[in-house]
């Protein structure tokens, strides 16, 4: 699959009133980019080691572009050891974009890889920084035997969608990232006359008890002595933590 084969990671970063993420709008704005930018390193880590993957980094608004870069940047620099992240520069493309609507940016992501020859596409939110590299491979490798693959979420989204090339018009159907985006992209399809295989549930970072559920994640990671996985988000919610007055 090496060379045909692409993971895009959308990420999109309003702040403030704009905010589509509940759980960051107790947050002020300094911090809440501070947190979104330690979530999409540690998920920029982990795709990184699909190593037989080409990766696209779809970013809005096209000003935080930056951010892609300088995630692959900081990872290079503290973690070179991690597997993956030495080849991912020349692997990786950023893609800014408009802050359109995720269902448009999806479509647009998709027909881009599409267009470029790929066989295999995963696109995936820019916020899951415990996404184990073995179930994204798993998804790629599903790819083989299912046209399209869903990821949902418990809440009713969908954290992945995987389609192969062979199945082209399913480009336009599917979005991601909302609570929403299963129940929409399922009746697309259904519409459409096109099947999927479901893979397994996941999170994909919006309510509260999606952060308590990356907390939970990363400690069980090192319970079992991963020290590398999410460690971007434990650093900064770990100093969120310390500046929070205790309770009487």
């Amino acid at each position: 699959m090496r060379g045909r084969s692409v993971i895009i990671i959308q990420v999109r970063n309003p702040v403030g009133k704009e905010e589509p993420l509940p759980v960051l709008r107790v947050f002020d704005d300094v911090k809440m980019l501070k947190l979104k930018r330690a979530f999409f390193t540690d998920t920029l880590a982990q795709v990184a080691a699909v190593e037989f993957a080409d990766v696209k980094v779809a970013i809005a608004p096209r000003e935080r572009a930056i951010w892609a870069r300088d995630a692959a940047a900081l990872l290079r620099e503290h973690y070179p050891q991690r597997r993956g992240v030495e080849s991912l520069a020349s692997r990786m493309e950023v893609l800014p974009q408009s802050v359109a609507s995720i269902g448009e940016r999806t479509t647009e992501n998709l027909r881009h890889c599409l267009s470029a020859g790929y066989q295999y596409i995963i696109t995936m939110g820019g916020y899951l920084p415990t996404m184990p590299p073995e179930l994204i491979v798993g998804a790629l490798e599903h790819l083989r035997d299912h046209p399209l693959i869903l990821g949902p979420t418990i809440e009713g989204g969908c954290y992945l969608f995987g389609m192969r090339s062979d199945c082209p018009e399913a480009a336009g159907l599917v979005t991601i990232g909302s609570d929403q985006a299963y129940r929409d992209s399922t009746g697309a399809l259904e519409r459409a006359g096109l099947t999927w295989q479901e893979i397994d549930l996941n999170y994909d970072v919006s309510h509260q008890e999606d952060l308590e559920f990356i907390v939970r994640e990363i400690n069980f990671c090192r319970i079992n002595g991963d020290e590398d996985t999410g460690r971007c988000t434990e650093d900064v919610l770990a100093e969120y933590i310390k500046e929070s007055p205790a309770e009487p």
